[in-house]
């Protein structure tokens, strides 16, 4: 398992007691709360991390930042964000936020930089 900071491992264990053996997305925002997104077809794809960030804007506000995302995914293998998701990541999410990878159980678990998964972004200049 990737080597997970004191926060983090805190973060996964919090997670554990609250969804054990469901897939989707969890955000911890600055705040220090969970929210929880699973994917669901609509028009189209609505992704767990969309639908996580989602609800922490929905509850926090629109300014609302989150400092960590676990995207838990299949028994045997991990899901990484797609292009979308990691650009909801890069607007919502903290500088140095850390996306971490799981698979269902939640024992074998990647560490992601934003900066690593998208390191162009486009930004909208102000």
């Amino acid at each position: 398992m990737t080597r997970l900071t004191k926060d983090e491992r805190e973060f996964v264990e919090r997670v554990k007691k609250l969804r054990y053996k469901k897939r989707g997305s969890f955000v911890l925002s600055l705040k220090n709360n969970i929210y929880h997104g699973i994917p669901y077809e609509a028009l189209n794809w609505i992704h767990g991390e969309q639908n996580a960030i989602g609800s922490m804007v929905t509850e926090e506000g629109w300014k609302s930042k989150f400092k960590i995302v676990l995207i838990v995914g299949y028994p045997k293998s991990i899901v990484m964000p797609c292009g979308m998701c990691r650009a909801a990541i890069i607007r919502y999410g903290i500088k140095n936020v850390s996306i971490l990878c799981s698979n269902k159980s939640l024992t074998k678990i990647e560490k992601f930089t934003i900066s690593e998964l998208y390191p162009r972004p486009y930004i909208e200049k102000k």
